[in-house]
């Protein structure tokens, strides 16, 4: 399977990403092409276009800074404007939303290549758009996943596992397909309803057969995961050598949890967005700092605590600064790359503290740290919901014990009045897990039932 991944599947049927133009050269190209045959865009850059040959690197982003701003209520407003000319002459690979048989599937995707496809964002507005992409659009979205797991430590040819929710992501048509998936590209995808027992019995057992080095897995899947491995007396797994996460915020107390239960594994996170891919992987030790693959997008930082986003490569259904719901610093260095650090999630999900700052997800990670020291790392995870005047602050604990219990109660409790004097009813429970929905992604801070944003998939275009 290996020669067959790395040789045959990975490196022919992927088509290599090449690239050789400055970050400057493919924003023009990009720009140029989307002028032209891009309804949405088509004139909006003529004058930029116009103008930026004369300009130096640092006029030209400035000047780029100052072209129009895309959102997600414009792509869905107006989503048809959005495709390239190109498109119109392509086939829908989910035509009537049904996949294709495999045989079929096999032939679109790499022999005839004239296709297209629609997929769905997710987001906590809940708003129902999409995006399409054809051949070379997948190409480049796929390249930048190989391109984070890369950065994990996988190379091309090794096994790996996607434990994704089902119908999320194409996982249920993916699944019907898994040994030619396995022998040409050494994936392999498992679906699930409900993290339980039973399903994470199959995801160890689905590693070990595939020989896997790297799971691919949403953070509060993985938490939960590693919770039922420790509560049913599952073995540690010794032999996974990389875990990619991303999608959430990622608590260092899940983390460290998490290691406990895959003992050899490098767990890392990529920041990515199921509209644009994979952006960014992880920096150094920190699961809040990125290095951003600037070959594939250009970060910038809107003036209300946003990430504005520019896919480089993507043509038949560009996104050209494209406003991300996101909060993160975006740090430009001296040799021309980019970083993200101290990225928090939504920055929709914060608490207005006393002194009129915005608190978000990191500030119960800092809590959790500081108590996990004298607790001897026994907080395992932490999700707070709060509702009017109400602050309810859930822990979960590997052991029990009524004094640790006591003391985070006082501490936590301290702290939130302090800090957050609108919540006059501030109540600490300890819970053996959290009943969570995991086709869903979680949210650290939610108002009310705190309802997670939904997870992307395919978008079934709807039938005369």
């Amino acid at each position: 399977m290996g020669f067959i991944a790395r040789y045959i599947g990975h490196r022919a049927i992927l088509s290599p990403l090449r690239i050789s133009d400055s970050r400057r050269q493919s924003i023009v190209r990009l720009l140029q092409y989307a002028n032209a045959n891009v309804p949405y865009y088509e004139g909006r850059y003529s004058d930029f276009l116009e103008r930026c040959n004369a300009l130096n690197d640092h006029d030209f982003l400035r000047a780029f800074a100052e072209t129009p701003v895309t959102t997600k209520q414009d792509l869905n407003v107006a989503n048809a404007a959005f495709s390239s000319r190109v498109l119109a002459s392509k086939v829908d690979l989910l035509k009537n939303a049904a996949a294709p048989d495999f045989l079929n599937a096999l032939w679109s995707l790499f022999i005839r290549k004239n296709f297209k496809i629609s997929i769905s964002t997710g987001g906590s507005s809940g708003i129902p758009t999409y995006r399409w992409l054809d051949h070379d659009d997948a190409n480049v979205m796929a390249q930048s996943f190989l391109e984070s797991f890369h950065c994990n430590g996988w190379r091309r040819g090794e096994a790996f596992v996607v434990y994704y929710p089902l119908q999320s992501y194409f996982t249920d048509t993916y699944a019907a397909f898994n040994d030619w998936l396995h022998r040409l590209f050494g994936f392999s995808v498992l679906p699930f309803t409900q993290v339980t027992k039973d399903s994470v019995r199959e995801l160890l057992d689905t590693l070990s057969a595939r020989k896997a080095t790297l799971l691919v897995i949403f953070p509060c899947v993985l938490q939960r995961v590693a919770e039922i491995m420790r509560e049913e007396g599952m073995a540690p797994n010794h032999a996974l050598q990389y875990i990619n996460v991303s999608g959430e915020f990622f608590f260092d107390c899940s983390r460290a949890f998490v290691q406990e239960m895959f003992p050899n594994a490098r767990i890392e996170m990529t920041y990515g967005c199921v509209e644009l891919g994979e952006l960014a992987h992880q920096h150094g030790g920190s699961s809040f700092d990125y290095k951003i693959f600037e070959d594939f997008a250009y970060f910038e930082q809107s003036d209300d605590d946003g990430l504005i986003i520019t896919a480089l490569h993507q043509k038949a259904f560009p996104l050209i600064r494209y406003k991300m719901e996101d909060k993160g610093s975006v740090i430009d260095q001296n040799d021309g790359t980019q970083l993200l650090l101290r990225l928090e999630g939504k920055n929709t999900d914060f608490l207005t503290g006393a002194d009129g700052k915005r608190y978000y997800a990191s500030f119960f990670n800092d809590m959790v740290n500081t108590l996990n020291k004298t607790c001897q790392g026994n907080i395992i995870h932490f999700m707070m919901r709060h509702e009017g005047n109400a602050a309810h602050l859930n822990f979960v604990m590997k052991t029990t014990g009524e004094l640790q219990q006591a003391h985070i109660t006082r501490h936590a409790t301290a702290l939130m009045t302090t800090t957050f004097p609108q919540f006059t009813d501030v109540r600490v429970a300890f819970l053996p897990h959290f009943n969570h929905d995991y086709t869903r992604k979680f949210k650290i801070i939610g108002q009310g039932d705190g309802l997670a944003e939904v997870v992307g998939g395919y978008y079934k275009q709807s039938t005369p």
